[in-house]
């Protein structure tokens, strides 16, 4: 099976190194690069689980890559742990803007198999073994300066790079920013035809209340006040008695006799 134009160095890491015997030469350890050039020249893998001894593999010595086995040929180069350690990477240093400001760190790299030129580094903004973290694309043209652990870009934040993967974070923001956008289009939309509808929609015209409604309303309706402003005094209950109501004598009253020379008090 032949190798692909590209290549991740976090799925050559995770595939078991076989020979052409079959050998299990053990899982992908660490990747072997040189920095300046952006270019990875091959990848070191621990052969057992308890000791120092790494087996190094040159880049050239991959014959394909077949899901989570990596078939190579030759013979490895041995050295230890301690060997790897001096090696300049830039995989795992941590990410500065040109201000100074954290972004994340470097994680991956795009590579051809052929050459082992670096066609773009992979960058994250947090840690990078979590699952499902976003992914942003790094030129190495972009790369300013380079130290053990440090790299720094020509750029402001992680937002000035293309994305290469959204992380669940990110998915989350995508989907309710889409739901904003259609939900406040959808209220546009519907704002409009409204108000195309109230404009076409005939007003009916009542000419003097002819209707049952308006004769109604017109019968429930207070008279008019009297041109000129001048209002008649409404009248109250009593003005409707011509003379005031009889005064009935009460039975007690009845019985007296009153004269005319005598005081009522006395």
């Amino acid at each position: 099976m032949a190798l692909s134009q590209e290549l991740l160095v976090s799925t050559l890491l995770r595939a078991r190194v076989q020979d052409d015997q079959g050998t299990d030469h053990g899982v992908g350890h660490q990747v072997w690069m040189h920095p300046p050039t952006h270019r990875v020249l091959g990848w070191a893998s621990r052969p057992t689980s308890f000791g120092p001894t790494r087996s190094v593999w040159r880049l050239n010595q991959l014959r394909h890559l077949q899901g989570d086995v990596a078939v190579v040929s030759e013979t490895p180069a041995r050295t230890q742990q301690s060997t790897l350690d001096l090696l300049p990477t830039i995989m795992g240093a941590h990410l500065y803007s040109h201000d100074g400001l954290a972004l994340g760190w470097v994680v991956d790299a795009v590579v051809s198999p052929g050459t082992g030129a670096i066609g773009h580094y992979l960058v994250t903004r947090s840690d990078p073994r979590l699952p499902g973290a976003s992914r942003w694309r790094l030129q190495p043209n972009a790369i300013r300066d380079q130290q053990p652990g440090r790299v720094v870009a020509a750029v402001g934040a992680l937002d000035d790079l293309p994305l290469a993967r959204a992380g669940l974070r990110t998915q989350a923001l995508q989907a309710g920013q889409r739901w904003r956008e259609r939900l406040q289009e959808t209220t546009t939309q519907a704002g409009r035809q409204l108000e195309d509808w109230l404009h076409n929609v005939p007003l009916t015209q009542d000419h003097g209340g002819q209707g049952p409604r308006g004769r109604q309303l017109q019968g429930d309706m207070p008279p008019a006040d009297p041109p000129g402003g001048d209002r008649r005094p409404e009248r109250e209950v009593w003005d409707v008695w011509e003379r005031p109501p009889d005064r009935r004598p009460s039975p007690h009253q009845d019985g007296e006799i009153h004269e005319p020379d005598q005081e009522p008090w006395l």
